[in-house]
This record gives structure tokens, C-alpha cells and sequence, in this order.
């Protein structure tokens, strides 16, 4: 897994990968999506926490994967904050063309991957909610891994293997799709 700000060779395609942070669940399935994703040579894969994360990262991607945790049936504060800090800096004021703005990402891969310690829906419908704003192109279903053996709405509980394998050929999906230029 890469975690670099260089840019990457222009022969490549690039896959951001953005998260909260780096630890727990969370990061427990950026790490498999991330493994399944560098099973690709042909594509420059960026982990990125979401706190760092620049408009520049976003604008050089041609996919992007938004993981978060469930807090309170919502993303978490760090991936909002992101959110507000780079909406409109991803946007370009159209206004004396057509009276509006328009989306730098629209079109561009994205997929939403969730660490849920309830259902998992909130969290993943905010983040798809504000990136629809964005116009970007979803290519897989979100992906939302429920703790198994914790209490609903606690952190604790484990991971079931089957699911950390889901996020491992979700990356690898990915990876292949847009080195293929399929995605």
C-alpha cells in the first residue's frame, strides 16, 4: 500500500483510496481493499487519511473509494469534514455559461466501502448523498462489513473473514477495471 503525495508515472492510472484514519475496523478494510488493489501493477494506488486529503488528490484520480465507520448511523467526522473542506474546490463556478457550477470529478469511478456497527445504510447513504452532488460514476455497491459479536452501535466485535475477503476482490475489481480503462 502506497501512501505518497509523488505523482505517479502518466502511463498509470490512479486509485485513491479515502479513510479517517488508521486504525480499527476501518482500516482493517482499507488494508484488505488495498492488498486486493496492488494485485494490479498497472495502477498507482494512494491511501490517503481523509484529514490530509487535497482537492489536487481527488482531481489526479480516476477512481476513488470513500471508507468510513458507522457513527451514530452517519460517516464519521473526519470524512464530513473532508466533505466540507473540498466539495466546491472540486466544483467550477459555470454561472455566465449556464447559472450554476460544475463537477472537476463528474464521471470518475467511486465505490463506498463501511464499517458498520448497526446497519451500516446511514453512513453509506450520506457519503453517496453529498457525492452525487459531485456527479461522480458508482461502480460497485456499496459495501457495508457489520461487526459480528459486538453491540449494535459499539466498535467491538470482529470481522468476519468473509467480508475482509469481499474487500480484497473489491479492490482487485477495481484496480482491474481501471487499468483496463473498463472504468
Amino acid at each position: 500500500m502506497m501512501n505518497t503525495l509523488a505523482s505517479p508515472p502518466t502511463t498509470l492510472r490512479r486509485l485513491t483510496v479515502i479513510h479517517p484514519g488508521t486504525f480499527g475496523g476501518t482500516q482493517r478494510l482499507v488494508s484488505s481493499f488495498c492488498e486486493g488493489a496492488a494485485t494490479c501493477s498497472e495502477i498507482h494506488l494512494v491511501s490517503r487519511s481523509a484529514s490530509v486529503c487535497t482537492e489536487h488528490e481527488l482531481l489526479d484520480s480516476d477512481a476513488i473509494v470513500f471508507a468510513t465507520p458507522e457513527h451514530f448511523g452517519y460517516m464519521a467526522g473526519s470524512m464530513k469534514a473532508m466533505f466540507d473542506r473540498l466539495f466546491y474546490r472540486c466544483m467550477q463556478d459555470s454561472t455566465a455559461l449556464d447559472g450554476g457550477t460544475e463537477s472537476l470529478l463528474a464521471g470518475r469511478a467511486y465505490a463506498v466501502i463501511v464499517c458498520a456497527g448497526n446497519d451500516g445504510t446511514g453512513a453509506a447513504e450520506s457519503m453517496t448523498r453529498i457525492i452525487t452532488g459531485w456527479r461522480m460514476r458508482k461502480v460497485a455497491d456499496d459495501l457495508i462489513v457489520r461487526r459480528v459479536g459486538g453491540q449494535a452501535g459499539s466498535a467491538r466485535g470482529k470481522i468476519a473473514d468473509g467480508d475482509i475477503a469481499r474487500c480484497k476482490e473489491l479492490g482487485q475489481s477495481i484496480a482491474e477495471g481501471i487499468s483496463m480503462g473498463a472504468l
